[in-house]
């Protein structure tokens, strides 16, 4: 079992896209595109077919009736039986396979390859002002690649700032095609609250080198987004405010506790605790969610806690890697065979975990968030603050960040709340575990931003 990172969320999207030049029939089931490139009323053998998502694709056969039409690949198990609608523009059928059972699934003709789509993802025309724009840091030397959005006929108003949590991320906050913060900054221009996004560093039209910044650096550029807003005269720049999620919320702690330009600061799933107490949450949560017995997530823990406590103690100039591997042996030789086998650390896997584990501890980033103290900067903050989980959530347990936001902070203006059925993404969850989150449509709880949104308006008509 391999240990979880720091605030990780493992982002498996593989951007494999078809250069179709013909006709696109184009689906979707959950995180999922399912496309054919051709016509199905040609004269060919067979047409290509493509999941972008699983880098999957290869060649199918078809059959076409008068209204209906069929595929199938034996190979991948690809199967699909469908009918047209009356125009021949869309065909709605089952789409079977190993990975994506018994779908339902519309395919509708396209002249190219559009991106997943869910409900809340806004469409065009918009009741607000959008720009797409670049502009450099004076301190980072980087450029960054920034979408601002304001509400219309508004001269004056309150704007937040969107930070992304663990990851390398778009300025949208793209997480299996659900774009979190294009969804929450919809709602917030609707409201009438501008709102400023970011592509993380090496991302998009930002340059830098992401692998080897910390979240110190990542709140660097996020001390540049609020001096650029500052110099831009046509921006009410007067009521600036943060939004995190996941480290993000880590990140406004640090930027609130420091820059008197701040207003307010809404951290969602944000980490309260230290970096240590976070990586022994995180990682028991997530172990109990795979419903592991108690024995084996204990046992886990034990030897997780003891590396937890290696890469904390080693200086940062150092590879933790020979010491974390003298401390697995130790502890393996106090263990019985089928206590590894129970933990999966038999017949040579720990090897394997401690290469995985090994290249993630030696990393700046890993050993700044290690070392990470609350205590450092949360009694600093005196702006008002929101701190919001979802009760679900097994990234960022709720209870015990959330005690720890209220022990730091001192601001009289404080606000927490627990949301009871939502996850780390603040989705309405079922099992609530890491790998249901690609198989909701919501992108983001109307109540949370409902509540982000009249929070804000209180404390600014204030």
């Amino acid at each position: 079992m391999k240990i979880v990172n720091f605030l990780y969320l493992s982002i498996l999207v593989l951007c494999c896209q078809t250069g179709f030049s013909q006709t696109i029939w184009q689906g979707q089931y959950q995180s999922y595109r399912i496309l054919v490139s051709g016509d199905f009323d040609s004269k060919k053998d067979s047409l290509s077919f493509s999941i972008p998502e699983l880098g999957s694709e290869c060649k199918i056969a078809f059959k076409v009736a008068a209204d209906s039409v069929s595929f199938k690949n034996d190979m991948y198990g690809y199967t699909f039986k469908g009918k047209y609608n009356t125009d021949k523009t869309a065909v709605t059928g089952i789409f079977n396979n190993y990975s994506i059972p018994n779908a339902v699934i519309v395919l509708k003709k396209q002249t190219e390859i559009k991106p997943l789509f869910f409900a809340q993802h806004p469409q065009k025309p918009y009741p607000y002002e959008v720009k797409d724009f670049t502009f450099s840091g004076k301190n980072t030397k980087l450029t960054y690649g920034a979408t601002l959005t304001l509400p219309k006929n508004k001269k004056k108003y309150p704007l937040a700032i969107l930070i992304s949590g663990t990851g390398q991320h778009d300025r949208n906050y793209t997480f299996m095609g659900r774009e979190s913060f294009t969804v929450l900054a919809d709602y917030l221009a609707r409201s009438g609250i501008a709102s400023l996004r970011v592509d993380d560093r090496g991302f998009g039209k930002t340059t830098g080198d992401f692998e080897n910044a910390t979240t110190g650096d990542f709140a660097n550029d996020i001390e540049e987004e609020i001096e650029y807003l500052k110099s831009d005269k046509n921006v009410d720049a007067t009521h600036i405010g943060l939004i995190g999620h996941s480290e993000g919320g880590m990140i406004a702690s640090i930027v609130s506790s420091r820059n008197k330009d701040i207003k307010f600061m809404i951290s969602l799933s944000g980490v309260g605790v230290s970096g240590l107490e976070m990586l022994n949450l995180q990682n028991t949560a997530i172990l109990k969610s795979f419903n592991f017995t108690d024995e084996v997530v204990a046992k886990q823990m034990e030897l997780y806690n003891i590396l937890f406590k290696a890469v904390y103690d080693t200086k940062d100039d150092e590879s933790v890697k020979p010491i974390m591997e003298t401390k697995l042996k130790e502890w393996m030789q106090k263990q019985d065979s089928v206590t590894l086998k129970k933990v999966q650390l038999w017949d040579g896997r720990d090897q394997t975990f401690l290469y995985r584990y090994g290249k993630d501890a030696d990393r700046k980033w890993y050993r700044y968030t290690i070392h990470y103290n609350p205590e450092d900067y949360l009694p600093k903050i005196t702006v008002p603050v929101m701190i919001a989980n979802g009760d679900k959530d097994i990234q960022v347990p709720a209870v015990e960040n959330i005690n720890s936001f209220k022990k730091y902070l001192k601001v009289k203006d404080l606000t927490t709340k627990i949301y009871p059925g939502l996850n780390h993404m603040y989705q309405h969850c079922i099992t609530c575990t890491q790998k249901e989150v690609k198989e909701i449509d919501e992108v983001f709880a109307p109540e949370v931003l409902e509540d982000i949104s009249k929070w804000i308006l209180v404390r600014y008509k204030k």
